[in-house]
C-alpha cells in the first residue's frame, strides 16, 4: 500500500465529511444566471472536479472558446425546456435535450460554442472535470449521453438517475477518460438514498432543489437549494442522502488527481510553457473549424 493509501487507510470514516458551500451567484446579461462553485472554494477537497456553475440560458451568451486540459461537460437537467445547441473542433453539432450529458475531454485542446435554440430555457450542470498529466496532451474526444440510455434506480421515496459510473448494481455510461460517478437524484418527502462509495473516491454533493441531508458514518451536512459540500477519498463508506420535503440532489464522485496545475482561464495545464504552447497551436488552426 502507498502512503496515499496509508493516510486514507489511518484517517477511516472520521472527519471526511467537508464544510458546506454557497455557491456564488453569476449573471451574464438577461440570458445567463448560475451559482457558480470553484476548487478552491473547497480547498482541493472536490478534486477530480474543478468547478460546477449550476445555470439557466434562455439566450447566447458564450462566444466560442478554447478549452484544453480539462474535460467541459454538460449535464442537462430533464425539466429543460427546448434544445441546447453544442458545436466544436471534433466537427459535431448536436441538439442536447432535457436529460442529455454531453462530455468534451478537451485534453490538448478543443473549442466549441453552447447555446440555446430559439425560445429554449436550459437548465443544467456546466463542470470542469480536470485530467492528470498523462491524458493532458492527449487528442480531444467527446462522449454523448441520451437521457433515454441513463438507466434509473427507483425506491420507496427516491429516484436516481446513474448518468455515469455505478450505483449498486446499476452502471450507467462509463466511458469517460477517467472514472466518474454521476447520480441526478430526486427524493420525495421522507426519501432517502444510500450509495457505497468506493476506496479511494471523493465526492462532492450538491442540493439542486429542496433541502436534504447528507450523512456519512453519523455525520451529517445539511444542504439547502444552491449549497454542496464534499467527501474527501479513504475507505469504503456508506452515504445516505434524505429529505423531509422533495428534494433534487447530484452526487458526484471519481479519484482525487493531486497533480499541480496551471490555471488559465479555461485551460488547466501542467506549465505555463504548456498553456502558451496551446493557445499558439489554436491561434494556427490546429485544432480545427467549429462547422458553420
Amino acid at each position: 500500500m502507498g502512503s496515499v493509501g496509508k493516510i486514507e487507510q489511518a484517517r477511516g470514516l472520521a472527519g471526511r465529511l467537508g464544510r458546506v458551500v454557497a455557491g456564488v451567484p453569476h449573471n451574464i446579461g438577461t440570458g445567463f444566471s448560475a451559482r457558480h462553485f470553484s476548487e478552491e472554494m473547497f480547498s482541493g477537497a472536490m478534486d477530480p472536479l474543478l468547478m460546477v456553475d449550476h445555470f439557466i440560458m434562455t439566450a447566447p451568451t458564450f462566444e466560442p472558446h478554447l478549452h484544453a486540459g480539462i474535460s467541459a461537460v454538460t449535464a442537462m437537467f430533464e425539466d429543460s425546456e427546448g434544445a441546447f445547441l453544442n458545436r466544436d473542433t471534433l466537427g459535431h453539432a448536436i441538439e442536447l435535450k432535457g436529460g442529455d450529458l454531453y462530455w468534451l475531454a478537451a485534453a490538448s485542446g478543443a473549442a466549441h460554442e453552447e447555446k440555446p435554440a430559439p425560445n429554449s430555457r436550459i437548465h443544467a450542470l456546466q463542470l470542469f472535470v480536470n485530467l492528470p498529466e498523462r491524458l493532458k496532451k492527449c487528442p480531444a474526444r467527446s462522449l454523448h449521453v441520451s437521457a433515454g440510455d441513463v438507466p434509473i434506480i427507483a425506491g420507496d421515496g427516491h429516484r436516481v438517475r446513474v448518468v455515469l459510473g455505478a450505483s449498486g448494481d446499476v452502471t450507467g455510461e462509463t466511458g469517460t477518460p477517467e472514472e466518474m460517478t454521476m447520480l441526478d437524484g430526486f427524493l420525495a418527502a421522507g426519501g432517502r438514498f444510500s450509495h457505497e462509495l468506493p476506496e479511494g473516491r471523493q465526492a462532492w454533493i450538491y442540493a439542486v432543489s429542496g433541502t436534504v441531508t447528507a450523512t456519512l458514518d453519523g455525520d451529517g451536512r445539511v444542504l439547502a437549494a444552491g449549497m454542496a459540500t464534499t467527501i474527501e477519498a479513504g475507505l469504503p463508506a456508506s452515504v445516505a442522502v434524505e429529505a423531509a420535503a422533495p428534494a433534487h440532489f447530484v452526487l458526484m464522485a471519481g479519484r482525487p488527481i493531486r497533480e499541480t496545475f496551471v490555471k488559465h482561464g479555461p485551460l488547466v495545464m501542467s506549465t505555463a510553457d504548456d498553456v502558451r504552447r496551446t493557445l499558439a497551436d489554436f491561434a494556427g488552426g490546429k485544432f480545427g473549424r467549429i462547422p458553420a
